[in-house]
């Protein structure tokens, strides 16, 4: 769905009302089913309208008495306002589609996950304006005890637009996703305490910013992590983590304390390896066991511009390739792949302590800005798995 801008309008004398379903009694589920039919735009001295709020079917105006707001129908739904104590959840047909446009909504979950997909074909998040997800006192869900995340999703999903998304984890992941998770826009800055993003099957990246704090892997993926575009800062334990890693554009900072990017066996059905055939990837490790680029498999570099400074910089257990691109290793460019280099001396001076996450993006509760709390490939210095698994 093409996203659309929530405005307004602001003229003297205009008034702009919208019909409003979906949030009922304090702490009650409650059930979103009316439709809304329009957007009345009323104005003194005949104003011309400039913009009408459309793209949807239904407004969900949340608030400190929202409670559990369930979406059981398919369709798409746009989410404003606050609540202290909420969860969104959706819970429809296996062959329905739910849109869910945040636009300057704010959903605090105190034991839950903010945003709850239990069944669906599929969840699509737009985000319009500014928004803030979070969970800081950890999961403890009666109805669900497998949710470990400020966004959980059962079913794939996926996350576009050009508006900005704050998710902070005190206790737990960022996003976790049983299936695929796809990104192809917004400006998204995840604190969390466990991994950042953590899915099951595939990640993509077409586009967008991501900026990611965690306390163990900033993203994680069982089968393909795929990035082809966008900006991505992460901090943490390590950076990229799946059974195949494929790097074919975009500008990644990563600043690790085990491995930067790490191909591992997670799933059978396909090679261990990490692929680099483009983009613009720098790779800061701490001291110590650490590499910057791990894997269990084979490591091919076709193209791109890949910097690491670190003790051990590679390290793989198949085949390496350089055919092109741009290899840096501790300052000089070289013309092959070394294999547990060991440079002594060449790690950060102090390095990171064990456990702990570098500071990439804001402080939780930090204002936006894409230059103020986002940090989008400026280049500067800059896990566990969903349950089952």
């Amino acid at each position: 769905m093409k996203r659309k801008n929530i405005l307004n309008i602001v003229a003297a004398g205009a008034i702009v009302s919208l019909m409003i379903t979906g949030c009922t009694a304090s702490h009650t589920e409650s059930s979103v089913s009316d439709r809304v039919t329009d957007t009345v735009v009323s104005a003194e001295n005949e104003i011309e309208e400039e913009s009408v709020v459309s793209g949807y079917d239904e407004v969900i105006e949340l608030s400190d008495d929202s409670g559990t707001v369930s979406i059981t129908e398919g369709g798409s739904y746009l989410l404003t306002g606050s609540s202290e104590d909420c969860t969104v959840r959706i819970d429809v047909g296996e062959d329905e589609s739910v849109t869910l446009i945040l636009c300057d909504a704010k959903i605090v979950s105190s034991s839950s996950a903010a945003i709850y997909a239990r069944s669906a074909g599929d969840v699509n998040i737009i985000l319009d304006g500014e928004s803030v997800l979070m969970n800081e006192e950890g999961f403890n869900d009666p109805e669900d005890e497998e949710i470990d995340a400020v966004i959980y999703s059962k079913t794939d999903v996926s996350i576009s637009g050009d508006g900005e998304l704050k998710i902070t984890s005190g206790d737990g992941k960022g996003i976790a996703v049983n299936d695929s998770l796809d990104i192809s826009g917004g400006y998204i800055d995840i604190d969390a305490s466990e991994d950042g993003i953590n899915v099951n099957e595939d990640f993509l990246m077409t586009g967008g910013t991501l900026t990611i704090k965690a306390g163990d892997d900033g993203i994680h993926a069982d089968a393909i992590l795929t990035i082809e575009d966008g900006d991505i800062t992460i901090g943490g334990a390590e950076g990229l983590e799946a059974t195949c890693v494929l790097i074919n554009g975009g500008k990644l900072v990563i600043n690790a304390t085990d491995d930067g990017i790490n191909a591992a066996l997670k799933t059978e059905d396909m090679d261990v390896k990490v692929e680099i055939n483009g983009g613009d990837i720098t790779i800061v490790m701490g001291e110590g066991d650490t590499d910057g680029i791990d894997s269990n498999g084979d490591l091919i570099i076709n193209g791109g511009i890949i910097d690491i400074t670190g003790q051990s910089t590679c390290d793989y257990d198949g085949k390496a390739e350089l055919n092109g691109g741009t290899l840096i290793i501790n300052g000089e460019e070289t013309d092959s792949i070394p294999n547990q280099f060991m440079g002594g001396g060449f790690g950060l001076e102090g390095g990171f302590e064990e456990g702990t996450r570098p500071e990439v993006g804001p402080a939780p509760g930090e204002g936006f800005g894409h230059g103020e709390g986002f940090m989008p490939g400026n280049g500067q210095a800059p896990g566990e798995h969903p349950a089952g698994n």
